[in-house]
């Protein structure tokens, strides 16, 4: 009953501890300029032609907004242009276009006339179609060396065959007992 009473109390003590009224947390102000979320985009240089490859987002910019409406400016800038660059229409599309192998990120920004600004981020992967076709063709060829040169397998012995002889009759053993007297007493007998 001690027990219980003890938990009892202990609970009523901890009661205004956990009723306590916590801080509200201070909102956040909201941005004035709102930016669609990061996108990736991945490409693969083709394995004839040299030329660069394109893949367009339509509509990229309609994502940005203006919390007071005011009309937004756009510059697109590119972290590593020799992997891939972007190009921003008229019309809100976003060209991604890839010029070498590598990783890139391309940074859209929009602006307000009174300064304010929001960024996005497209994360662009390329790679190159004759890097995959290279790698290919040393796994085949490792899988060929492994099977022409590797160590043949230990062949378990084959029991001997044994051939059957015929059935004969067995034959009885003809035993000869010679006793030394013998052979001195009687040289002729021999």
């Amino acid at each position: 009953m001690k027990r219980v009473i003890t938990l009892l109390l202990i609970l009523l003590l901890c009661l205004p501890l956990a009723c306590a009224k916590k801080p509200e947390a201070e909102a956040e102000p909201t941005p004035s300029v709102i930016a669609p979320a990061a996108q990736e985009v991945k490409l693969k240089l083709p394995l004839g032609a040299r030329n660069d490859v394109a893949k367009a987002i339509p509509g990229y910019t309609a994502g940005f907004q203006a919390t007071t409406g005011e009309p937004l400016t756009f510059t697109a800038v590119s972290s590593d242009p020799v992997v891939a660059e972007a190009i921003l229409k008229e019309d809100g599309t976003l060209y991604v276009i890839a010029h070498g192998v590598g990783e890139a990120k391309l940074t859209v920004t929009a602006l307000t006339p009174s300064g304010e600004k929001a960024s996005a981020v497209v994360s662009v992967k390329v790679t190159d179609a004759r890097r995959t076709v290279a790698l290919i063709l040393l796994g085949v060829l490792a899988a060929a060396l492994l099977i022409l040169l590797g160590k043949p397998s230990a062949k378990k012995p084959e029991p001997p065959v044994m051939a059957e002889e015929p059935e004969q009759e067995p034959k009885t053993p003809v035993v000869i007992f010679e006793s030394d007297e013998e052979k001195n007493e009687n040289p002729e007998r021999s």
